[in-house]
């Protein structure tokens, strides 16, 4: 797969997502489904969580090397997805109405699958692959990442399949977002028209989440080495 991802050389859409479905999701489907079974709910996380990282790593990493490569939104995203691995439709609900249902409200007929690679698109567009960098101010902090190197700055420690399986993660801990930045965020009805807006905290909030987030940081180094 890595070969696949830093070729000099595209492969087109469809072979780049199936590459990364055949290392990140093929794993976690059985190998035949019919859109009557239902996963559990374990294999519904596993999955959204694995689905989560394809789209990203295709729709910005894969793409900010590739630019002229199709950009998938959700709808796209999924129809292929579902093309490429018809046993994935067992994890989606929006993919299996028809055409014709009227929806009163989308994001409640999605499935956790579908929720992760709407939330993962929305990165992805965010983060603007034709950017050099992102340009992340006023987002909200919702994990902090700790690069743990040795004293002479040869070796680092990193976690397999921690965050993602099959990927080598540094440390990583969730924090939970405050009722005062949730307040910040206003989310439309319409799918394809979902924007975010956040309050900008103010100087002394930043103080008190800096202490907080230097705490989880040295948590997660203890949990993560034992110590």
């Amino acid at each position: 797969m890595s070969e696949v991802m830093v070729s000099a050389d595209p492969c087109p859409t469809e072979d780049a997502l199936s590459t990364l479905l055949e290392y990140f999701i093929d794993p976690k489907l059985p190998s035949k489904s019919s859109a009557r079974d239902t996963p559990s709910q374990l294999d519904q996380e596993l999955v959204a969580k694995q689905i989560h990282a394809v789209v990203l790593l295709y729709n910005y990493y894969y793409r900010k090397q590739h630019m002229h490569l199709e950009f998938l939104g959700f709808e796209n995203f999924c129809k292929l997805a579902v093309i490429l691995r018809p046993t994935l439709l067992v994890h989606m609900k929006l993919m299996q109405l028809s055409d014709d249902a009227e929806l009163d409200d989308m994001e409640k007929q999605l499935s956790l699958t579908e929720k992760k690679i709407m939330d993962a698109c929305d990165i992805a567009t965010s983060l603007d692959a034709s950017k050099i960098s992102p340009s992340i101010e006023g987002w909200p902090i919702s994990k902090v990442a700790v690069f743990l190197i040795d004293l002479r700055k040869e070796n680092c420690l990193l976690q397999f399949g921690s965050i993602t399986e099959g990927v080598w993660s540094i440390i990583e801990q969730d924090l939970e977002l405050s009722n005062d930045n949730s307040k910040g965020s206003i989310v439309s009805n319409e799918v394809d028209k979902k924007r975010r807006f956040i309050r900008k905290p103010l100087r002394n909030e930043l103080g008190a989440n800096d202490a907080g987030h230097k705490q989880r940081a040295f948590s997660a180094i203890k949990v993560a080495t034992g110590d």
